[in-house]
C-alpha cells in the first residue's frame, strides 16, 4: 500500500507536478490520497485523478481512497458523482489501520500558494 499526502490548492497551474506525483502510484496495488489538507481542486486536478484511476483500472489494482474532510470537495466529488469512482472516506484510519502500515509514505509537491 502507498499512501501519498497532499497540501493547498491544485488548479491548472499545478497540473503537470500532480500529474508526476500521481505516476508515481500507478502500478501500486493499493493507493491512498491523503486530501485532509487540500483546500480546492479545479477541473484538471480532477482530471488528472480520473486519469490515474482508468490506469490503474486497466490494470485490475482496486480503486484509489481519497481521504477528504473539507466540505467543498465533498460537494465536488458528490456533484459529479466521484464517489462512485474512488472510495471516499473522511479519516486515514477509515482506510489504513494499525495492521496495514503503509509500505511506502509519499508527499506530493506542494501546491502552488495562490496569488494575492
Amino acid at each position: 500500500m502507498a499512501v501519498m499526502i497532499f497540501t493547498g490548492e491544485y488548479d491548472i497551474a499545478g497540473g503537470e507536478r500532480l500529474r508526476a506525483d500521481l505516476n508515481r502510484l500507478r502500478d501500486t496495488q493499493k493507493v491512498v490520497l491523503d486530501f485532509t489538507d487540500v483546500t480546492f481542486v479545479d477541473s484538471k486536478a480532477i482530471h488528472e485523478l480520473v486519469n490515474l484511476h482508468h490506469y490503474r483500472a486497466a490494470k485490475g489494482f482496486e480503486r484509489e481512497a481519497i481521504v477528504f474532510q473539507n466540505p467543498n470537495l465533498r460537494r465536488i466529488f458528490g456533484i459529479l458523482r466521484l464517489e462512485e469512482v474512488f472510495h471516499c472516506v473522511s479519516n486515514l484510519s477509515d482506510v489504513v489501520g494499525n495492521d496495514d502500515t503503509p509500505s511506502h509514505l509519499y508527499y506530493a509537491a506542494p501546491a502552488l500558494e495562490p496569488e494575492d
